[in-house]
């Protein structure tokens, strides 16, 4: 049966700090939050698997000898366009080691020819705007320095109230 996956860093507890913090400095905005445990950076988009036990062993092997990251969001503001503001997000600058990581695992995805190929970019997804609300809010220079351990395989199962995730598989990177 095809399920639903994604593949993303889960964000760490000083992540989810800082974005709880943000969240209650903000907490009157028109926009659904995402909860801290479903917080990550997402590496490979979702799509549709109907081999979803083979993936396991390919992302052990290509996350062989990936060590940790060190990353910095600089950022919070709306996307994904200033024109559709449906999202927070907080991201971050070029990051080559991470861009290379999800190229190598855009791999175990098909290529779709139906959707062009974006570039990466280093963000999470703080909250969604509320049905038919627009977001405003100016953007905040922010200093997050953090540190991702693992990249997890997810299920994202659609719901009327968001999506629910739930985690398949999960490999932890190498120490520095």
């Amino acid at each position: 049966m095809k399920k639903r996956v994604f593949i993303a860093m889960p964000a760490e507890e000083v992540l989810r700090s800082k974005a709880s913090s943000f969240r209650e400095v903000h907490r009157n905005l028109p926009v659904r939050w995402v909860p801290p445990e479903n917080l990550h950076v997402t590496l490979v988009p979702p799509w549709y698997c109907d081999d979803v036990e083979g993936i396991f062993g390919k992302l052990h092997d290509l996350l062989d000898t990936v060590k940790v990251f060190d990353v910095c969001f600089g950022t919070i503001s709306v996307g994904p366009t200033l024109k559709k503001p449906r999202l927070i997000w907080a991201s971050g600058g070029v990051h080559d080691g991470l861009g290379k990581l999800q190229e190598k695992l855009s791999c175990l995805v098909e290529p779709r020819f139906d959707k062009p190929e974006k570039a990466f970019l280093l963000h999470v997804t703080l909250a969604r705007a509320k049905k038919n609300r627009k977001i405003c809010l100016v953007p905040e220079v922010i200093d997050w320095k953090v540190t991702f351990h693992s990249v997890r395989l997810y299920e994202s199962i659609l719901r009327p109230s968001g999506a629910e995730y739930r985690v398949l598989c999960e490999v932890e990177l190498g120490a520095e």
